[in-house]
């Protein structure tokens, strides 16, 4: 949550008041190392369009662990200020929980009016920092941004990725890449190297590795797996030809009916998105299988179709389900000799072999007011009987 503190400066009476903030209440440092690093950052803010000076104050025995990015600083409306706060206790430091008061002071504010200097003041805020030492070390990173990037025959594999520490101990985490054929059944060839970078605890640092590469012009799958960090990812890459042309294209999601009844004919689509900057001519090609033993039931394959640049086509086929169960459809487009990343979707199919328990909610309903009709109508029927043979 964003906590804004606001405070008032009363200038004069036709002047407009000032409010300074920031977007946090205090600073948290958990888990830091004796002779260890951590890094917050508070944005300090204004409603004022002229620019107001800013002072940083400390009290508190350990207020020497502090580092800011700036003691003194501008802000204003459209430009805040991003201060940042690091922490560096010393090696003998008690293991305990310490707090350091940290006030954010600004310089005179005042304004004339009608040559006369009006009342001035200044505004202040409170940002208390609490630090926690611990004795333990903990190893832990996320990565994001992972990118393969496409590459010319003979150069180098570029590979760009982030990587958050999230422990509090350094980490320079090694990056493994293993790269297979366009169909992913084959492993062309498996590289590695450390990131390069030691990051610091609470820091993300960002990072370009180039890797060694000479394989033939193709398209190609790389596995990208961190292990210190838990991270595996999964993208294609394009070796070109020198001053080649890359077809791009993508299978953003695969539609289909989440719940049908055995008998409907019923639509798979995939929709694919063509990201390059030439027409393709693309086509959907699939597997229907049962999710409890695996067993394919279909095989599903769309027309080519050409899809220009820029444009999202749905490539349609359809699935006939005989037997209740459930279903998984999945595939992948074909386009200009390249292939997407696999999609699937779930497909429910009920029927009178699942039972009572399993039909739909809207079935169920239409069974129960049929029986209550029927049940009034004998009712109905019974009764008028009755009063018949009562006149005879």
């Amino acid at each position: 949550m964003l906590v804004l503190l606001l405070f008032i400066v009363v200038l004069s009476l036709d002047v407009h008041a000032v409010a300074i903030g920031v977007n946090r209440a205090s600073i948290e440092f958990d888990e830091v190392l004796r002779n260890g690093f951590a890094r917050e950052t508070v944005v300090v803010t204004t409603d004022s369009v002229i620019p107001i000076y800013g002072e940083v104050l400390l009290s508190g025995d350990e207020q020497e662990w502090l580092n800011f990015s700036a003691r003194n600083f501008s802000f204003s409306r459209d430009a805040p200020y991003t201060l940042v706060v690091e922490v560096r206790p010393p090696t003998d430091a008690r293991i305990d929980s310490y707090r350091v008061n940290m006030s954010i002071i600004t310089s005179e504010l005042s304004r004339s009016t009608g040559g006369q200097i009006g009342t001035s003041t200044r505004a202040s805020l409170g940002v208390p920092i609490r630090i926690s030492l611990t004795g333990t070390q903990r190893l832990a990173c996320r990565v994001s941004g992972i990118r393969v990037l496409d590459t010319e025959r003979g150069q180098q594999l570029e590979v760009r990725l982030s990587v958050q520490n999230t422990g509090n101990v350094r980490v320079n985490p090694e990056v493994f890449i293993e790269i297979f054929d366009k169909l992913r059944t084959r492993s062309v060839v498996e590289l590695s190297r450390v990131f390069g970078k030691e990051v610091l605890p609470t820091v993300t640092e960002s990072g370009t590795l180039l890797f060694p590469l000479d394989i033939p012009i193709d398209q190609y799958w790389a596995t990208v797996k961190v292990p210190q960090c838990e991270s595996s990812d999964l993208m294609t890459f394009d070796v070109l030809d020198v001053g080649g042309v890359k077809d791009d294209g993508e299978l953003v999601r695969i539609d289909a009916e989440p719940w049908a009844e055995v008998g409907d004919i019923m639509p798979v689509t995939a929709i694919f998105r063509n990201n390059g900057v030439r027409s393709v001519r693309a086509s959907f090609r699939g597997t229907i299988e049962r999710i409890d033993d695996g067993s394919v039931v279909k095989v599903i394959q769309t027309d080519e179709v050409i899809v220009d640049p820029s444009v999202t086509a749905d490539l349609q086929t359809f699935f006939n389900p005989t037997e209740p169960g459930q279903y998984r459809a999945t595939g992948r487009v074909f386009y200009n000799q390249k292939l997407t990343i696999e999609r699937d979707a779930i497909i429910n199919v009920n029927g009178a072999s699942l039972g009572f328990g399993s039909l739909r909610l809207n079935t169920i309903l239409l069974l129960f007011v049929m029986v209550v009709i029927i049940l009034l109508l004998a009712i109905i029927i019974r009764r008028r009987r009755r009063q018949a043979g009562q006149y005879r």
